[in-house]
């Protein structure tokens, strides 16, 4: 059976993975093979590893610092590289340090995975907002066609793929602002070789970030760049109808508007033809 790598990107912020997703990990049915922590700004202390090494208990921990573009993208990137060189057999289940799993998530993903064949495996999310359950999204025969207009529920805290497609497609794409989870469904299944299985049951809570300063709050600049720049990305693949649907979805969600998010774009040199 395929090892199962937890792949983590933090700033860092370790009072938060400590309350979240480390008792996530260690309360999973069916226990990783590893934890590859991947600190974005620094280093972590020789305490600090330790900490969180006996918290892990007989789990290894890989503490990685980020060795590329600054960010969540980058971050993970670090990791893939790490995990593919060091588990090249082995699923990739990525979690957000203040993200949510159900005891039995990486099992219900290995059980769906027609015993290692599956190269992708989703699960359902939860849409958590001040602790009560929103939405609950759970991803089905998903097509690129799918993210150029939205998510249909493949985020980064139910990414469970083989190590070897993630770097098939080159991980990430760093520098990105938002949308990373988007593009990087989007660059998979464009490989033609996604084999993408589904859970059908939500084992993810995503604890959505309502705090004035988020990235998705109302209005946001680097909402606003990321929009731009996941324009520039994939606009070109879009119908004029998928076109305005992203920008309606843009106006509705982030209150941007498609004359922003355009002059944002030709701002510095794009172009979404």
């Amino acid at each position: 059976m395929n090892d199962v790598i937890v792949l983590i990107a933090t700033t860092p912020r370790l009072s938060l993975f400590s309350e979240h997703a480390l008792p996530s990990i260690i309360h999973q049915t069916h226990l990783p093979a590893a934890v590859v922590l991947v600190s974005d700004t620094r280093h972590l202390s020789q305490q600090e590893e330790s900490l969180l090494q006996s918290e892990l208990k007989d789990i290894p921990l890989y503490a990685l610092t980020n060795s590329r573009i600054p960010g969540a993208a980058g971050s993970w990137n670090t990791g893939i590289v790490f995990i593919s060189e060091h588990f090249p057999d082995s699923y990739i289940a990525i979690i957000d340090d203040d993200d949510l799993w159900h005891p039995e998530h990486l099992s219900s993903c290995l059980a769906n995975s027609n015993s290692g064949k599956a190269n992708v495996v989703l699960s359902g999310i939860n849409v958590k907002i001040n602790q009560e359950t929103v939405a609950v999204n759970t991803p089905q025969n998903i097509t690129v066609k799918d993210f150029l207009i939205g998510n249909p529920g493949w985020q980064g805290s139910n990414t469970f793929i083989k190590s070897e497609l993630a770097t098939r497609v080159g991980g990430f794409t760093e520098g990105l602002i938002s949308g990373n989870d988007r593009d990087f469904a989007i660059r998979v299944l464009e490989t033609g070789v996604a084999k993408v299985f589904y859970t059908n049951i939500a084992t993810v809570d995503w604890i959505c970030n309502q705090s004035p300063d988020a990235l998705s709050a109302p209005g946001s600049k680097q909402k606003l760049r990321g929009c731009a720049q996941f324009l520039q990305l994939h606009g070109n693949k879009m119908s004029a109808h998928e076109m305005e649907t992203y920008f309606l979805r843009a106006y509705e969600l982030f209150s941007l508007s498609k004359e922003d998010i355009l002059h944002e774009l030709n701002k510095w040199g794009g172009d979404n033809d």
